[in-house]
Order: C-alpha cells, then structure tokens, then sequence
C-alpha cells in the first residue's frame, strides 16, 4: 500500500524540519510505503533530510522530452539524479493549467520507466462526465491512451474524480470499489499494478476507503499539509492489513 502526500504548491524549506521532528519517532510500516510529493526546489533537500527515515520522495510532474530547450520544463534526468522514486502524470490540475494531454502523459510516463521511476498516472472523470452515467469508458479510454506500451510491470494509476478534488466530497465506497476494479482489470497484465485513490481524503473517510479490496493506497492533497492528520491516515492504512 502507498500513502503519497502531494503537497502542490505549499510549504517550504522549514517544513521539511518541521516534519522530520515529527516523525523522528513514528514507525514506519515496511507493508505501507510513504512518499511525499513536494515543490521541485525542495526535492533534494527533502531526500537529504528524510531518506534516513526511509519515506520516499516523488515528483509532481515532468518533461515530455528527456533534454533540449524547454525553458522551465524539468527532466527525468535530474528527478532521477536526486534520488526520486516515483513521479505523478497527467494530474487534473496539470491537465486544466497546462494543457497535459494524454498523449503527453504516455510519453512522460514512457521516459520516466527508462530511469526506474515508478509513475504515478492520474486518471477521473468531470461531473458531467460522471452525470451522463459514462465513467466507466471515460476511465478506460484515459488508460488506453496514457498507459506506456510494453509496459510489463511497476505502475500506478491514481483515480481521482475532478469533482472530488478539494471539495471535501468523495464518491460512495462502491462507486470507488468498482471504478478500481475496472482499472485492474483493464491493466491485468502489469504486474506489481497499484490502483491508489485521491480526492478529498481526510482523517474520517480514510478507513472505509482502505477497507475496500480494489484500494491499494491514498494519493492525498490538503490533508498531507496537516502532518500530524497525514500520519492518521497513514496508520489508518497499515490497521487495514494487520
């Protein structure tokens, strides 16, 4: 199980120390994974800082192209030469603000396997896609076209409904059992295949979230910058699997 913490565009130098105090004596569970996800300034101060406590470290988008003149853009090269595990794609507000297509994110994604990092591809449905009763294919036609190909193993998709993101509201827990499973099913053949959720998971609905069997873990906004409301729903999680 993952529990990612995509802090966005929040936070800073000081609370990086700020956390690492705070988990100075929190135990990891080797069965959950924790990584955080924060601004690029950050990433190697915050792999310096914390991969003594063993919780990994993630960017929050890359470049399409592996070098060139993309002024801004950031390589794969570098996120792996500062240590990252895992890199999110295609995220909805990446999608809305800077027009990340899903061609875009197949082959960011692609680059990102060729250097061991784990992507993490964010797929979900709008409200009115959700309203048209239609999620279903909308989920597995994201997949189809962002998915790498050849991909055999070491993928996670994120399913993240845009109408659940920062709006305090989430789907009933069947609806989320059951997109997941479709995304399982349509990526059978990857092995070692997480389906994490994300959209406004907090400290109360975490539990019946993990509960459910198609859950592999939590991609979490607002509620990661709550560190100690973080490491809740991180043992929220490892209770799921004892």
């Amino acid at each position: 199980m993952l529990i990612a913490g995509n802090w966005k565009m929040n936070l800073k130098y000081e609370d990086i120390i700020n956390f690492k105090d705070i988990i100075f004596d929190f135990k990891l569970d080797n069965r959950v994974e924790m990584a955080i996800f924060p601004q690029f300034p950050l990433l190697y101060f915050a792999k310096k800082n914390l991969s003594d406590h063993n919780i990994k470290i993630g960017a929050q988008a890359c470049s399409a192209h592996l070098k060139g003149a993309y002024t801004g853009d950031v390589s794969v090269e570098i996120i792996s030469d500062i240590g990252c595990k895992y890199c999110l794609v295609g995220h909805s507000e990446r999608r809305e603000f800077h027009n990340e297509t899903n061609d875009f994110v197949k082959k960011a994604s692609t680059l990102l396997l060729t250097k061991n990092i784990v992507p993490i591809i964010c797929v979900g449905e709008s409200l009115e896609i959700r309203n048209k009763k239609v999620t279903n294919q909308f989920i597995k036609n994201q997949i189809r076209e962002c998915v790498p190909d050849k991909i055999s193993s070491n993928l996670i998709i994120a399913y993240e409904p845009l109408w659940a993101i920062g709006t305090g509201i989430i789907p009933n827990y069947e609806e989320i059992f059951n997109i997941h499973n479709v995304i399982l099913n349509e990526l059978s053949y990857i092995e070692n295949l997480k389906v994490i959720y994300g959209g406004s998971v907090n400290n109360e609905n975490c539990s019946k979230i993990f509960e459910l069997k198609t859950v592999h873990g939590a991609l979490i906004g607002g509620s990661s910058l709550k560190f100690k409301d973080f490491l809740a729903i991180y043992k929220s999680a490892v209770k799921q699997i004892i």
